[in-house]
């Protein structure tokens, strides 16, 4: 006779720390992409602005620390599991 299970809470592939992470992660993403927003050049002006630092350097690592943070949050095992 097959036994029942008593456990009736369903089966999430990820954990409460996982959801944790990849919503870090989001919340990196878009902080870099508000760092690579401001005024861009017309065909009148142009903006040196649009060649700063902040968004050619480090808008566009913030994004990939964000993007990789995901990857993290993907294949993070819990040791509960």
């Amino acid at each position: 006779m097959p036994t029942i299970s008593k456990n009736t809470e369903p089966y999430t592939p990820f954990g409460r720390t996982n959801y944790v992470i990849i919503l870090s992660a989001c919340l990196t993403i878009a902080i870099g992409m508000v760092l690579m927003t401001g005024d861009g050049s017309t065909e009148t002006e142009f903006q040196e602005d649009i060649f700063s630092v902040r968004r050619i350097v480090i808008a566009p690592m913030v994004c990939l620390a964000g993007y990789l943070t995901i990857i993290v949050g993907i294949l993070w095992k819990n040791p509960s599991r």
